[in-house]
C-alpha cells in the first residue's frame, strides 16, 4: 500500500497509463527490446535498434536486465508494456521495503522497528525524485547483501556468502549505479565489524573472498560491453559529473512534488539534488545516537556519513580520489544517488530509535500505538502530489504496420534533434518502433557517441544534399515526417523543399501514434 500511496495516483491506472516524462518511454522500449531479442537473437541482445549502425546501445544506459527477465513472459503473452513497466515499477519500491523489513529486523530484533525502517526506505522523498528511473526504484538487493553479509560474518556461513555475492550481482542486474554502490558500502560494512572483533576475522576472510569472487564471475559477463563501451566512448566529462553532485543544502531540499516541503525545490534545478531524507527518520536516527550505544548502529552510522560525502561527488573530498583509482566510477554520470545508501544506513539507525523508544514506553497502555503513530507521521509529511500521467495508445498505428510489412530497412524519424537538444522526440520514436522493430538512426539513451552527433549536425538542413548523403551513408530506406511534431507553417515549408527531390518517393500519409506522418522512400 505504501508503494501505491507514494506513486499515486499511478495504481489506479496501471494498464495504459504511465508517468509523464521521456524517460518512462526509454524505460518500456528496454523491457519490449529485451523481450524481443530474447526471442529473436538472444546473441545480439546489447545491439539494440537505435543508434544504427553503432553496437551495444543497449548497453550505452542501464540495461536493467532483472526487470526485463522479469517482465518478458508478461510481454510475451500478450501484456501491454505500459502495465509491465507500472507492476515492476510498484514491485521495486515495494520489494526495497520488504528486504529493509528483513534487515532492519536481523539488526535491531523489533519487528516493530523493522517495520518503521520499512516504511521510512519505501517512502523516501528519493523515491518520487526518481519517479521517471525504472531502475532507481529497485534498490532491494541492498538491504538483502547487507543482510547476508552480517550472517556470514555472524554465523561463518559459506551458504550466506555465496547469497552475498548473489544479491550484489542482482543488483547490478537490477541497477549498475546501485551495484557499485553497494559493492562500496559492502566493503565499508565487512571491513569494520572484522576490524572490530579480530578473532573471527581468520575464519570468516576466506568466506568474504568467496562473496567477492561468485559476485565477479557473475557480474563479469555483463559487464563486457559497458567495458568495450567506455573504452568507445570515453569518460564522463568532469562538467557532467559537478552537474550531477550533491551538496549539503541537497539534504534540506525535498523534491518539487511533495506536498509540504516541495517549495524547498527552488534551491536546485537539478532534479537528482533534492535529497532530503525525511524529517521523521532523520528524527528517529538521532535519538538512536544519543541513547544506543550498539556497535552495529555505530557502523551504520559511519556508512551514512561516508556515503553522504561520497554523493558530494566532485563538490566533495572523497568521489575525486574514488574516481581517480576506480576506473568503473569514472563512466558514472550522477555521484548525488550515492544518497541511496545513505538512505538504508538511515532507516537502520531509525529502527534503533524506534527499538530504544519500544523499551521505554514498554507496559504503558498505549505502548502499542506507537509504531502506527510513527508511520503515520511518515505518511502525512511524505504526502505527494499527484504524478503526472500520460495515457500511452496500444494498437499498433498504421504507420509502423506498413513499416513492419515493407521488408528489412533502417528508419528515420523527423524531425530530428538539434545539436543543442539531443533528446527532443527520440524517447517516443525508440518506444513505438517497438511495433516493427526496425534499426532506426535516432536514438536516446544515457550516452550520445561522437558519431551520432555527427548525424544530427548533418540533419540540420535536411533535406538539403549533405543530409541526403548522410541518410544514404546510413542505408536509410523510410524517412518519416511527423506532421504533429511541426509547427504548421514549419511542416508546409518542409514539404514544400522535399518536392523536387526525386530521390524521396511519397508512399503517401499514415496515421501514428498521435497524428499523422508523412511517409517517403530514399533511393539508393
Amino acid at each position: 500500500m505504501l508503494a501505491v500511496y507514494v506513486t499515486w495516483p499511478q495504481g489506479l491506472y496501471l494498464y495504459s497509463t504511465v508517468t509523464q516524462h521521456p524517460d518512462t518511454f526509454f524505460s518500456m522500449w528496454r523491457l519490449s527490446w529485451f523481450a524481443h531479442a530474447l526471442q529473436t537473437d538472444p546473441r545480439h541482445l546489447f545491439d539494440g535498434n537505435i543508434y544504427y549502425p553503432e553496437l551495444r546501445t543497449l548497453a550505452y544506459s542501464d540495461a536493467t536486465l532483472l526487470q526485463g527477465a522479469l517482465g518478458a513472459p508478461l510481454l510475451w503473452v500478450g501484456a501491454p508494456p505500459t502495465l509491465v513497466y507500472n507492476l515492476l515499477f510498484i514491485l521495486g519500491i515495494a520489494g526495497s521495503g520488504v528486504a529493509m523489513f528483513a534487515l532492519a529486523h536481523h539488526l535491531v530484533g523489533s519487528a516493530r522497528a523493522a517495520l518503521v525502517a520499512a516504511a521510512a526506505f519505501t517512502l523516501a522523498p528519493y523515491r518520487p525524485l526518481h519517479f521517471m528511473h525504472l531502475e532507481l526504484q529497485w534498490m532491494m538487493w541492498i538491504p538483502l547483501a547487507l543482510l547476508a553479509l552480517h550472517r556470514t560474518i555472524e554465523e561463518r556461513s559459506w551458504r550466506a556468502a555465496v547469497l552475498t555475492g548473489i544479491c550484489l550481482w542482482l543488483q547490478v542486474l537490477s541497477c549498475v549505479y546501485y551495484g557499485i554502490f553497494l559493492s562500496v558500502a559492502l566493503a565499508v560494512v565487512g571491513t569494520i565489524l572484522l576490524a572490530t572483533n579480530m578473532r573471527r576475522a581468520a575464519g570468516v576472510l576466506p568466506l568474504l573472498v568467496l562473496a567477492a569472487v561468485v559476485a565477479a564471475v557473475l557480474t563479469i559477463p555483463y559487464a563486457q560491453p559497458y567495458v568495450a563501451n567506455a573504452k568507445a566512448l570515453g569518460e564522463r566529462t568532469l562538467d557532467e559529473v559537478y552537474r550531477f553532485s550533491a551538496s549539503p543544502l541537497s539534504y534540506v531540499t525535498w523534491p518539487k512534488t511533495n506536498r509540504w516541503f516541495g517549495w524547498t525545490a527552488v534551491r536546485f534545478q537539478g532534479e537528482e539534488l533534492r535529497l532530503a531524507p525525511g524529517i521523521v527518520a532523520t528524527v528517529l536516527a538521532l535519538v538512536s545516537l544519543f541513547v544506543q550505544r550498539r556497535k552495529t548502529l555505530w557502523i551504520y552510522l559511519a556508512l551514512c556519513v561516508l556515503t553522504i560525502e561520497l554523493s558530494f561527488g566532485m563538490n566533495g573530498h572523497l568521489y575525486p580520489l574514488v574516481r581517480a583509482v576506480a576506473a568503473p566510477f569514472r563512466n558514472l554520470r550522477a555521484p548525488a544517488r550515492f544518497s541511496v545508501i545513505a538512505l538504508c544506513a538511515l532507516a537502520v539507525l531509525a529502527a534503533f530509535g524506534v527499538e530504544w523508544l519500544e523499551r521505554r514506553l514498554a507496559g504503558h497502555r498505549r505502548s502499542h500505538w506507537l509504531v502506527a503513530a510513527i508511520i503515520a507521521a511518515m505518511i502525512i509529511e511524505m504526502a505527494p502530489l499527484p504524478l503526472p500521467l500520460t495515457t500511452v495508445p496500444l494498437a499498433q498505428p498504421p504507420l509502423y504496420r506498413y513499416i513492419a510489412h515493407s521488408g528489412p530497412a533502417v528508419v528515420a524519424d523527423f524531425p530530428m534533434p538539434s545539436p543543442i537538444d539531443v533528446q527532443r522526440f527520440d524517447p517516443y520514436y525508440e518506444f513505438y518502433s517497438r511495433h516493427h522493430w526496425r534499426p532506426l538512426i535516432n536514438g536516446y539513451s544515457g550516452y550520445y557517441s561522437n558519431a551520432h552527433f555527427k548525424v544530427v549536425e548533418a540533419m540540420v538542413g535536411f533535406p538539403d544534399d549533405v543530409s541526403m548523403e548522410q541518410l544514404r551513408a546510413l542505408n536509410v530506406r523510410w524517412v518519416v515526417i511527423h506532421e504533429h511534431l511541426y509547427k504548421p507553417s514549419e511542416f508546409i515549408d518542409l514539404l514544400i523543399r522535399i518536392a523536387p527531390r526525386r530521390d524521396l518517393r511519397s508512399h503517401g500519409a499514415f496515421g501514428d501514434w498521435q497524428g499523422s506522418a508523412q511517409l517517403f522512400e530514399l533511393s539508393r
